[in-house]
């Protein structure tokens, strides 16, 4: 069981990197186009393909992006109602939602790789060397890393929903064991 939840925890943390190198990727190369585009504008030369582009990228940030949260677990939710109930309850709710999102996310790789091959060689209105199903692969890729996000993250969600804890409560908890060390390290200092 140890040996799994350590492959787990390795898987997470690879996807975790991966996401963010991803998600900044996307971010920068965004920022960049609308700069330039900008600029572009105010020099007499605008670009004609940069709101195409820039929509394309800012929706395969949503999609990476989502996923990287499905892994911290940082998406809204309702953790202080769920931890609220009875362990009973609670473990259902929290499994009932659990299948539903992953459920909803299967769903939507199965019908958004059906639709890439609907758009077949149709291309981008604006630069036509890119293809439509090149442009739209942010979503059956982004639903399958949330799925994948969600099932590396399940174990850890598990363990606090049978705690009833949330994850507020750990990250605040961490934070004071962490003000805590820096305070003795300080100390030490100090001596």
């Amino acid at each position: 069981m140890m040996s799994f939840l350590a492959g787990i925890n390795t898987i997470s943390n690879v996807l975790e990197k991966v996401l963010i190198a991803i998600s900044l990727t996307i971010l920068l190369s965004l920022s960049a186009i609308i700069i330039v585009a900008v600029f572009s504008r105010f020099s007499g030369a605008s670009l004609y393909w940069y709101d195409e582009v820039s929509a394309i990228l800012l929706a395969w940030l949503t999609f990476y992006g989502s996923a990287l949260c499905a892994l911290k677990r940082s998406h809204m939710g309702f953790g202080g109602l769920v931890a609220s109930l009875s362990l009973g309850v609670r473990k259902l709710v929290f499994l009932l939602s659990e299948f539903i999102v992953i459920a909803f996310f299967v769903v939507m790789a199965w019908a958004s790789y059906y639709l890439l091959e609907i758009f077949g060689d149709e291309t981008l209105t604006s630069l036509e060397f890119i293809t439509l199903s090149f442009a739209q692969s942010a979503l059956p890729i982004g639903a399958v890393l949330f799925v994948v996000a969600q099932l590396c993250s399940f174990p850890k969600a598990w363990e606090m929903v049978c705690k009833g804890s949330t994850q507020e409560e750990e990250e605040i908890q961490d934070a004071i064991r962490d003000a805590k060390k820096d305070m003795a390290e300080v100390m030490e200092v100090v001596k």
